[in-house]
């Protein structure tokens, strides 16, 4: 699986949704492993998770438990557009 990865701080959403298009006119994929939209899924459940955690961790701040983040290990989800 190629590794693509976008760059949200100059993402151009014009840009995406003409490449997006003219990879769709061309036959490929949305959501297969090497598809149009996998990228975009990858990041957006990266962003989310760690959101969540970032929220979580605010959460105990606040009320009051000892919980802290002692780094971070990589996790692998397996989806239908292949693993992330």
């Amino acid at each position: 699986m190629s590794k693509k990865t976008i760059d949200l701080s100059n993402f151009d959403f014009n840009e995406f949704k003409s490449e997006t298009f003219a990879q769709l006119k061309s036959g490929q994929s949305l959501t297969d492993k090497d598809g149009i939209l996998t990228s975009l899924i990858k990041e957006l459940l990266e962003s989310a998770l760690e959101g969540e955690m970032d929220s979580h961790m605010t959460d105990c701040y606040e009320t009051g438990i000892t919980n802290r983040r002692n780094g971070k290990t990589t996790k692998t989800i397996k989806s239908t557009t292949g693993a992330f």
